[in-house]
């Protein structure tokens, strides 16, 4: 099932959240470069909110990425991969995959408070610049 399908099925049986909506849009502007992979919304708790599809990503796995951001570590682990911290401040995130060339986690935290993540892949952008990028659009 393509993300549109399945988030308009959550549209139709849940209502118009706005929230939900506005997610859309966020996944729908950084799609727009090539090298976006999976994106998610998290709780400033990390609760995993929004994913834009289907892919491994567990809710303690999800609340160790927003520790390691928050409490500025050195490195965080997504599916399984290290990923070495570059910037992480209370507004943006930027790791890369050194080693394995897996890419970077990059993120902002949203003008609702949540925060955005993203899977990106050094096409286009770089990693800083895909932190950049995301913090401009969580905040559009």
């Amino acid at each position: 099932m393509r993300f549109y399908d399945s988030l308009n099925t959550i549209l139709e049986n849940y209502g118009g959240d706005m929230e939900l909506q506005r997610f859309k849009y966020l996944v729908e502007e950084l799609r727009g470069y090539k090298g976006m992979e999976e994106i998610f919304v998290l709780s400033p708790e990390g609760e995993i909110l929004f994913k834009s599809e289907e892919f491994q990503l567990s809710n303690e796995e999800a609340k160790a990425i927003l520790q390691a951001w928050k409490e500025h570590e050195q490195a965080l682990m997504f599916q399984s991969y290290r990923y070495a911290i570059l910037k992480n401040d209370e507004i943006q995130l930027a790791a890369k995959n050194i080693v394995g060339g897996k890419g970077n986690i990059v993120g902002s935290i949203t003008r609702e408070g949540d925060y955005i993540i993203a899977h990106t892949q050094d096409e286009g952008l770089i990693v800083l610049e895909w932190s950049i990028f995301i913090n401009k659009v969580a905040w559009s």
